[in-house]
Parts: structure tokens; C-alpha cells; sequence
């Protein structure tokens, strides 16, 4: 080589230190520190997931001891038990049995081995400790009946009466039971 100086030499070891931890960096521990970033969201995303399948586990926990509830409630219940029966004897029990003015049944067919029994009742000038007496009655019976739509308006000049619908259902085993 030509001859350098001190300096020069200096200058040239510097810029070659200076490439070599340029590539160094810019090969080596740039994509690392990507590859790091990259395991880090896929961590999370994980983390994420598993969050997600035990909170659905739960559900699933839960959804099932509510199944084996009505399945309970089914298999307890008085042979010929009826829907429309099972109302009409807690509507005299909870004193709205004068305040219905119609109650429809219809039964809802599935392919399954249960059928769905719905009647819908409507209650005129009812008073509301009544009402929620009666709903208290249905709700809380070891029948699993549900109440699955309530319609309120006012009713009656002082207005301290209400006119409700309800529909309330059950499931019931196809073959009658």
C-alpha cells in the first residue's frame, strides 16, 4: 500500500469499524430485535386466545348447569303437567285470576325430543303488587317456566293499574311428559 500516515490509517480503521458495526447492526441485530417484536405479538395474541377460551369454558360451564337445571326441572315435574294449567292455577293463587282477560297457548315444534309451549296472557287493570306476585310465582316454581316477553301500559283513570301481556314458556317433552 501506498504510504499512509498515522492519521490516515486512524481515519481508515475508523471507517471500517464503522461498516463492520453498521452491517453488524443493520444484519444481525436489527432482525433480531424484529424477530423479538414479531415472538411478542404472537405471545400476546396467544395470551389473548387463552384469555378467550376460558372465558368460554365458563360460559359453557354455566350453559351447561343450566341445562342439567331444566333437564332436572323437566324430569321432576308432575306427570300431565300443562303450562296453561300450571298459569291459571297461580293467577287464582296470586289474585289475578279475575284481571285475565285471554290466555292463548301455541306450541312451537322442533327436531328435537322437546317441544316449546308458550301461552300468552294478558291481565286488564291489574294492580302492580299483584302482578309482580303473580310473576314471583311463575318465575320461582321448580317447573322451569320462563317468562320470555312482558309487555306494561297504564291503565284505569288513576292510572295505579297497569294492562299487562305476558308470554311465558317451557319446554316439553315431545311425547307428552
Amino acid at each position: 500500500m501506498m504510504n499512509l500516515s498515522r492519521r490516515e490509517i486512524n481515519v481508515l480503521m475508523c471507517g471500517a469499524i464503522f461498516m463492520v458495526l453498521f452491517l453488524a447492526s443493520r444484519f444481525i441485530v436489527a432482525p433480531a430485535l424484529d424477530k423479538r417484536d414479531n415472538l411478542e405479538r404472537i405471545l400476546a395474541g396467544k395470551q389473548n386466545a387463552l384469555e378467550e377460551m376460558l372465558r368460554q369454558k365458563l360460559q359453557y360451564q354455566s350453559l351447561s348447569n343450566q341445562l342439567n337445571t331444566k333437564t332436572e326441572a323437566l324430569a321432576n315435574r308432575k306427570k300431565g303437567f300443562s303450562l296453561f294449567k300450571f298459569l291459571d292455577s297461580q293467577a287464582k293463587e296470586s289474585g289475578v285470576k279475575d284481571n285475565v282477560a285471554y290466555m292463548k297457548p301455541f306450541t312451537k315444534s322442533s327436531d328435537s325430543s322437546y317441544r316449546t309451549e308458550t301461552v300468552k296472557i294478558k291481565l286488564s287493570a291489574v294492580y302492580l303488587k299483584k302482578l309482580v306476585d303473580f310473576l314471583y310465582h311463575i318465575e320461582s316454581s321448580k317447573n322451569a317456566v320462563t317468562i320470555t316477553s312482558l309487555s306494561l301500559s297504564k291503565a284505569g283513570k288513576g292510572k295505579k293499574k297497569l294492562d299487562v301481556v305476558i308470554e311465558a314458556e317451557t319446554l316439553m317433552l315431545r311425547n307428552g311428559g
